[in-house]
């Protein structure tokens, strides 16, 4: 199975647990310490972070994401919540 192919079962949960773990190892810190409803900035990444993380997401779950998307939707939470209706079910 492709990564593509699995993309299309990933729900808000499983984008979030992933956000979660990439945002942990990022900032060198404990998946713990991280908090999804916290904004990025708040979180001590910066623009060119969260850009990295969008690009990582656009590969992975085979979906083209807008760069400034991250504007609108701040946190990893709502992100999360976001990107899961992009993927085709």
């Amino acid at each position: 199975m492709t990564a593509k192919l699995a993309a299309k079962n990933w729900n808000t949960e499983q984008i979030e647990d992933w956000l979660i773990r990439r945002v942990a190892q990022l900032m060198e810190q404990p998946e713990n310490d991280i908090d999804p409803d916290m904004p990025f900035n708040s979180l001590g990444l910066d623009s060119v972070n969260v850009m990295d993380l969008i690009v990582e997401l656009d590969d992975l779950l085979g979906i083209e994401i807008e760069s400034t998307i991250v504007w609108d939707y701040p946190t990893i939470h709502l992100l999360s919540a976001y990107i899961a209706t992009l993927i085709p079910h």
